[in-house]
């Protein structure tokens, strides 16, 4: 009887085994011009976040810092129905170029620009949400809240909401500085450190794309995060948290001059620092507040 009862009990926990949902898992995909982590929620997919990771120190590599801010997100994916693409900006593809322009933070890339490679990647996804939408939910740290500075003041008609978290740098709403750090235009011929690749890149940012970002972005950073920056051209401030103040301030007043919402804020999280996983639940709360409602 004890036998059996071993045997039965066996039985059910197989079958329990069995019938249990596959736990969706953090996924690596190859491509020819750059890689990304990919996570599919359980349930059905509403929309899609892309994640931007920070630059890689010595002896990081790209796909793993991409899944780990995959993985730190999948809590969000899962309440809120979300496809998570990150791309992995690696050194190789998406690293510095020469001349000081610097990759993926700029939206630059070897073979394709970081901003294209997003847009190839939400257009192979986006049939797989409900809403079937290009538009997206975008956050990025460090290096990548550049990169999501950038984006959204060239694309924001792609961004349905986007957090920019401790970015060092900003292209401030102003034409007479060029492309990255203001919003002249860019043309020139840049060369990789290799000297084996050389790209045209040519940038024309338009003011009025930064009046539309100001509806679609906010700022979160510690507020110990007080570590003084190398200050570019039209940068106002000396660290972190003093440039994100005044590239608020000049894109909101922006849009105040096209007649346009002027939201964006920048949110000081107490006692952190230049700590991505830290600000996590705070960039959340901003990046889904409308969700929340």
């Amino acid at each position: 009887m004890i036998i059996s009862i071993k045997r039965l009990l066996l039985w059910l926990v197989t079958v329990c085994l069995l019938t249990l949902p596959a736990l969706a898992e953090v996924q690596l995909h190859t491509t020819e011009v750059g890689d990304y982590q990919l996570y599919l929620p359980k349930a059905a997919a509403k929309n899609i976040l892309v994640l931007a990771h920070g630059m890689l120190g010595k002896n990081q590599q790209a796909a793993a810092q991409a899944k780990i801010y995959t993985e730190r997100w999948i809590p969000y994916a899962e309440k809120y129905g979300l496809i998570i693409i990150a791309p992995a900006f690696d050194n190789e593809r998406f690293g510095n170029l020469s001349q000081g322009y610097g990759g993926y933070r700029n939206l630059f890339g070897k073979y394709i620009g970081a901003d294209d490679f997003v847009h190839q990647l939400v257009e192979q996804y986006r049939s797989k949400t409900q809403t079937g939408a290009s538009q997206f939910y975008l956050y990025g740290h460090s290096a990548g809240g550049q990169f999501v500075a950038r984006y959204v003041v060239t694309h924001p008609e792609r961004v349905i909401k986007a957090v920019i978290s401790a970015a060092g740098r900003y292209s401030y709403p102003d034409d007479r500085v060029p492309w990255p750090y203001g919003a002249g235009r860019l043309n020139k011929k840049i060369s990789w450190d290799s000297g084996a690749v050389v790209r045209h890149e040519r940038v024309s940012p338009q003011l009025l794309n930064y009046a539309k970002a100001a509806d679609k972005t906010q700022i979160v950073i510690g507020a110990l995060d007080t570590k003084a920056q190398d200050r570019r051209a039209a940068h106002i401030g000396s660290n972190r948290i003093e440039f994100a103040h005044s590239w608020a301030e000049a894109v909101n007043d922006l849009a105040t001059h096209y007649d346009m919402k002027a939201n964006i804020k920048v949110h000081l999280v107490a006692g952190i620092g230049h700590d991505s996983a830290k600000l996590t639940p705070k960039a959340a709360s901003l990046l889904f507040a409308d969700l929340n409602r």
